[in-house]
C-alpha cells in the first residue's frame, strides 16, 4: 500500500482547503491559514504546524488543516478525531475525504472508497476528491469506475500534471498503451516516471488478482 508512487494524496490544494464556515472565530484567519496551507503543499508539514500552533486558530478550517497535517506526520489517531469532528460542520466534505485518505494509507479499500463517495456528494466538482476516489476504485479493481473519475478529474483540472499521471497509471494498469503513450506525450512524461507508472501498474494488478 506505501509506495513512492502513491498518487493518491499529491493533488494540489482541495478547493474548500484554506476555506471556513464563516463563523465569527475563524474571521479574519484564512489568509494566514491560506500561508500554512502553502507550507502543507511545499512539503513542510512540521513548520506548518508550529505556525499553526502560534496562530491560535479555531474553527472547521483551522481543525481540517491541523487533521490534514497530522495525517502526513504520521499521526493518523489524532488526524481522524478531527476529520470525525468535522462531520458536523459544513466542511463535512473534508471530514469524510481526509477519513477517506487515512482508511487508504491504512488498507482498508473498502473504507476509503465509502469515505470519498461521500466526500464526492458534498464536492463532486473538486478534482482532487474526484481523483482520489478514482484511485481507491482502481485499488478495489474498480477499473471503469476509476476511469471515470480520473477523466472527470483531468477536465476539472487540465492544467494540473499530477491527476493527469492517475489517468496514465491506470491506462497501464488497463494494458491500453495506445491511450497510455497519448497521455505520457500531452504532459511530456519522462522515460524515468513512465517506467516507475508501468512497474506500479504491475503491482497494482498483483494486488487486485487483475480484476477488471
Amino acid at each position: 500500500m506505501r509506495s513512492a508512487l502513491l498518487l493518491l494524496f499529491l493533488l494540489a490544494t482541495p478547493l474548500w482547503a484554506a476555506e471556513g464556515c464563516g463563523q465569527s472565530d475563524e474571521a479574519g484567519s484564512h489568509t494566514r491559514l491560506g500561508m500554512i496551507r502553502q507550507l502543507v503543499d511545499e512539503g513542510r508539514p512540521y513548520a506548518a504546524l508550529a505556525h499553526l500552533d502560534a496562530t491560535g486558530a479555531k474553527g472547521p478550517g483551522a481543525d481540517q488543516l491541523r487533521a490534514d497535517i497530522l495525517r502526513r506526520t504520521g499521526r493518523p489517531d489524532e488526524a481522524r478525531a478531527l476529520y470525525r469532528g468535522l462531520l458536523a460542520t459544513c466542511l463535512a466534505p473534508a471530514g469524510h475525504h481526509g477519513l477517506g485518505l487515512l482508511a487508504g494509507q491504512e488498507g482498508r479499500i473498502q473504507d476509503s472508497v465509502n469515505e470519498l463517495r461521500q466526500a464526492r456528494l458534498g464536492l463532486p466538482a473538486d478534482p482532487r476528491v474526484r481523483s482520489d476516489l478514482g484511485y481507491a476504485l482502481m485499488l478495489a479493481g474498480d477499473l471503469e469506475g476509476a476511469r471515470h473519475e480520473f477523466l472527470t478529474a483531468r477536465d476539472l483540472a487540465p492544467e494540473d500534471r499530477k491527476a493527469a499521471l492517475n489517468l496514465l497509471l491506470l491506462y497501464y494498469r488497463q494494458g491500453n498503451e495506445a491511450e497510455a503513450e497519448a497521455q505520457a506525450r500531452r504532459y511530456e512524461v519522462g522515460t524515468d516516471e513512465l517506467t516507475k507508472l508501468r512497474e506500479e501498474a504491475a503491482r497494482l494488478a498483483g494486488q487486485t488478482g487483475g480484476k477488471q
